[in-house]
């Protein structure tokens, strides 16, 4: 399925965020983990705030804290 322009620039920005994250904190991320981020970060800016959302970042957070920042 084509992206429309608007999803195009959602999801370029946050792959921007995502990488400028991870550059900021000194994190060399798997390509893996940026695409993941990345793409729930798209799903908060298109579909808001949710518990289910919320609960996947705080694993992620958690998942950081355990493997990048030691």
């Amino acid at each position: 399925m084509a992206r429309t322009t608007q999803d195009q620039i959602i999801a370029q920005s946050q792959l921007k965020l995502t990488l400028d994250y991870f550059q900021m904190c000194g994190i060399c991320p798997t390509l893996s983990e940026v695409v993941k981020i990345s793409t729930m970060l798209e799903k908060y800016v298109k579909d808001g705030y949710s518990s289910a959302l919320v609960e996947s970042f705080d694993k992620i957070d958690a998942y950081i804290k355990e493997n990048h920042k030691k």
